[in-house]
């Protein structure tokens, strides 16, 4: 069931999920829309003045737009997919590849692990996310637990570029040259929905397959 929600709800059911796995309960999967757009801004950013809500995520990185993006979140113990945050993010970040690859993509991992400065996440695929040329396409971000782990992400399906050059002040040019989305690719909604339903059935046979 996909869920539509303002950004608050959004952020707070995703840490709340968090909570149930590291008290014991779980697996929880999410896919989730944004009732309007909406900026989330990584644990740790001070916020900015923008025209439109802003919202703290319980994951780090930098700020990201929404609005135009189907958003997902995985909620699961660490003892299946291993106890390096490296490790369960590879993993699952392979695992939605593989999903999106049968769109007939061709994309790549971002192995990039520097420093980042940048206020804004499209400007610089971080380690481990899914581009496509060198272009973010995916934005994900995870928390760990004492027991669990939170991933949470968006994929660029469209993007109105005039007006998030409005609310992020930042040239339409410049978000084309860092980001790509989905329709651009000639991705349909359908099928990206699709391909995300498919990157949990991918967990739960990996989990299956981890635990025999």
């Amino acid at each position: 069931m996909i869920e539509v929600l303002d950004g608050y709800e959004n952020m707070q059911k995703d840490y709340e999920n968090f909570l149930r796995v590291e008290e014991g309960g779980g697996p929880f999967f999410r896919i989730y829309l944004w009732k309007k757009p909406v900026i989330s801004l990584g644990f740790h950013q001070e916020s900015r003045d923008f025209p439109v809500d802003v919202v703290k995520r319980p994951t780090g990185g930098g700020a990201l737009l929404h609005g135009w993006d189907i958003s997902f979140s995985v909620v699961d113990a660490k003892e299946i997919w291993g106890k390096s945050p490296k490790k369960i993010y590879l993993r699952l970040m392979g695992l939605l590849k593989e999903s999106l690859e049968r769109l007939g993509l061709s994309l790549g991992i971002s192995n990039y692990v520097g420093s980042y400065r940048e206020y804004f996440c499209i400007f610089q695929p971080t380690f481990g996310e899914i581009t496509h040329r060198g272009k973010k396409l995916v934005a994900c971000a995870m928390r760990m637990g004492k027991r669990g782990f939170l991933l949470h992400g968006s994929l660029f399906w469209t993007l109105d570029y005039l007006k998030a050059e409005q609310i992020m002040g930042i040239p339409s040019e410049r978000l084309r040259d860092r980001m790509i989305t989905f329709k651009e690719l000639s991705v349909s909604w359908e099928e990206l929905l699709k391909a995300v339903e498919d990157f949990f059935t991918r967990i739960l046979v990996c989990k299956t397959s981890y635990s025999l």
